[in-house]
Formats: C-alpha cells, structure tokens, sequence
C-alpha cells in the first residue's frame, strides 16, 4: 500500500536542499605548504593545529563571518590550488614567491630576510661577497634579492625545508644560509638551534601578504576589507606576540 502523497514534505526536503551551496560556502579555504614549520604551523599529518597560519587564518575567517577550513599540499600544487579555486587564500606570502594569476592582500604580517653566518668563519658584508659560495637554501623557495645580487655565481645548496637548512647549517655542511626572522628567532628560543652566529645580514625586512584566489569564494576586497577590520583593533600583533 502507498503512503498518501504529502506536498509538505517535497517542500522541506526542497528547502533544505537549498541551504546547502550556502552551507558549503561559509567555509573560508586557507591553504599552506607540508613543509611549513614552527612558529608558521604545527602540521599533524595534514592537520594544522597551531601556529601564525591557523591564527590568521582563524581570525580573517571569523571577520569574514566564515569558519576556517585549512588545506595542507605540496608546494609545487600551492599556485594552481590557488588559480582553479580549490583554495580561497594563502597568508604570509609575497607576490614574486608566487608567480600567477593571484590577487594580492594589502601588506599585514611583518617578517625580515636574513642571511646568517658561523661565526667561524669571516662575517660577508654584502650579499655580492657570496659569491660561488654555497648558501643553504629551500627547495622551491625564490630568492629574488640573492638572484639579482649573484646572478649566475649564486650557489644554492637546497634543503627540503627551513628546519632541514638550519639542521645542515648546525652540522657544518653549509657556512652561510638564508632564513625568515620569525623562524630563526622561534628555533632559538625553543633551543633547537644553538650555532654560533655573527650578527644577521638583514636581505630585506617585508610585509607579507595573502594570496587571493580569482576562483574562490571571497573577494579580494573582502579580505582587504577584513584586514583593515584587524588592523584597526590591533588583533594582528597579538597573534605575533605567541611566538616571540
């Protein structure tokens, strides 16, 4: 026997199934590299758990009236997550990091370049001073001002991760080495990285920004619009104030 035909329940079904584009769209897509390290991201597996990525993220997210949703990949998929909108943003980037068809965040998270030296060997006073000499380095991380400083003499000595190029440094493998402030302050205070250093050539001090997606579900406008938002309470020096 049939049960009789009730039109109520054709329309709660048709109105729920109405919410749910919106549903998937309160979600703000933050994405961020497998390599990323301490104080950027504490990664267990593909999860972030803590760090400037996922407090950043948390905070544009809950400005925006989204919930955060974090995608962790390789780095060489982070351009073309970002281009076919399969992530909405990626923070503590600069444009020349990051070739492609991007939208570029006001200016916000502050950090500096540095070159770091043994202190047993001769301090350079200058990048040109490196020349043929190997620097440690990431694998797939640009290096606009050693490029142009160096050109063809630039010797990079790559390793898998920033952790993994102060680790070569410590051993002894590489003498002089490119680091983020932020990353080489936090090592130290958390006492895994000990060497002996002169002081730090600064390369350049930077704003970072987020890379905004054309493809994804916020616009550049809005996340500018957000950050202005944090700004304006001082909510972003906080966020820095955990890690130093």
């Amino acid at each position: 026997m049939f049960a009789p035909y009730r039109p109520t329940s054709l329309i709660a079904t048709l109105f729920v199934l109405s919410l749910l584009p919106a549903q998937a769209t309160n979600s703000l897509k933050v994405l961020l590299d497998t390599s990323t390290e301490m104080p950027m991201a504490e990664l267990r597996g593909n999860r972030l758990t803590a760090g400037l990525h996922h407090d950043v993220g948390q905070a544009l997210a809950a400005e925006l009236g989204r919930t955060a949703q974090f995608i962790v990949l390789p780095r060489k998929r982070l351009g073309s997550a970002l281009e076919s909108g399969e992530a909405d943003l990626m923070c503590h980037y600069l444009p020349d990091w990051l070739p492609g068809k991007l939208g570029w965040s006001t200016p916000f998270l502050p950090n500096a370049e540095l070159l770091i030296s043994d202190r047993r060997e001769p301090r350079p006073a200058a990048l040109t001073a490196l020349a043929n000499i190997p620097i440690g380095t990431v694998l797939g991380f640009a290096y606009p001002e050693l490029d142009k400083a160096l050109g063809r003499d630039f010797r990079r000595e790559d390793a898998p991760s920033s952790g993994a190029n102060l680790r070569k440094f410590a051993a002894g493998r590489v003498q002089h080495a490119v680091v983020n402030q932020l990353f080489l302050a936090y090592q130290q205070r958390q006492g895994h990285f000990k060497a002996a250093l002169h002081p730090a050539l600064i390369i350049r001090p930077y704003q970072a920004q987020c890379a905004v997606s054309p493809k994804g579900s916020v616009s550049l406008a809005e996340v500018n619009r957000a950050i202005a938002a944090l700004q304006a309470r001082d909510a972003i020096t906080p966020l820095f104030a955990r890690y130093r």
